[in-house]
C-alpha cells in the first residue's frame, strides 16, 4: 500500500499504472484464499484507495485537457498574427 500512497503522492502515473496491472493480477488469486479481518481491512482501505488515485487521475486528465486546449488558442493566436503581419 505504502508504493501506492507513495507513488500517487509524487503524481507518479507510470507507477501507478505498474502497481495497478501487478495488482489485477493478483486479485484473482487473493479472491481464492479465506482473508482474515485484518486482510479484509486491507482490502477495504486499497479499495478507498483506489477511489482517490481515480479522482486524483481524472482531475490531472482535465488539467492536461485543459493544457492542450490553451497551446491550441495559443498557436492559432500566433499563426493569425504571422498571417495579418
Amino acid at each position: 500500500m505504502g508504493s501506492f500512497e507513495k507513488a500517487l503522492a509524487e503524481q507518479d502515473w507510470q507507477t501507478l499504472g505498474v502497481l495497478d496491472s501487478k495488482l489485477q493480477h493478483a486479485i484473482p488469486k487473493i479472491k481464492q484464499q479465506s482473508l482474515t479481518a485484518a486482510d479484509k481491512q486491507q482490502l477495504q482501505r486499497l479499495n478507498a484507495f483506489y477511489s482517490t488515485m481515480i479522482a486524483a487521475g481524472e482531475c490531472e486528465k482535465a488539467y492536461t485537457q485543459q493544457q492542450i486546449q490553451q497551446q491550441e488558442c495559443n498557436k492559432e493566436g500566433v499563426l493569425a498574427y504571422l498571417q495579418n503581419s
